[in-house]
């Protein structure tokens, strides 16, 4: 049987400071992974409505299509509604961009925090995620 000895290691205030801005990093950068999921989703919706509505333009030649705004239909003008989901498609890109610069930006902070931490601490501390 092999014995386990718990390394008994000082934590400074400093040390405390980069535990506790690794661990705000870290949750802020799982926050970003749902939003950028969910940004995903919405984006593969709104293809998904594109080539609905692409599909309804092409088969009836009809100038105008029903638009679902909260509970309520509206006829809108098909050219409007796909001028509508392509802006908004460019949008949501736009904001999958921001998000993933910021992702980045926050991985390199988690990887500078990891190698001082562990540089000090060594198997004393864990800073994966069981998720990955």
């Amino acid at each position: 049987m092999s014995a386990t000895k718990d390394v008994e290691v000082h934590v400074e205030f400093s040390d405390q400071q980069n535990i506790n801005t690794f661990s705000r990093n870290n949750a802020k950068l799982t926050e970003l992974k749902e939003e950028i999921e969910a940004k995903r989703k919405e984006l593969t919706s709104l293809s998904d409505a594109r080539e609905a509505l692409d599909e309804l333009s092409i088969l009836s030649d009809i100038p105008a299509a029903p638009l679902l705004v909260g509970e309520t239909f509206l006829i809108e003008p098909t050219d409007d509604i796909l001028t509508s989901l392509d802006t908004r498609k460019a949008k949501i890109e736009k904001e999958i961009e921001d998000i993933q610069t910021r992702i980045q930006t926050i991985q390199n902070v988690l990887s500078d925090l990891k190698v001082k931490l562990y540089g000090k601490f060594g198997k004393s501390i864990n800073l994966e995620n069981d998720e990955e």
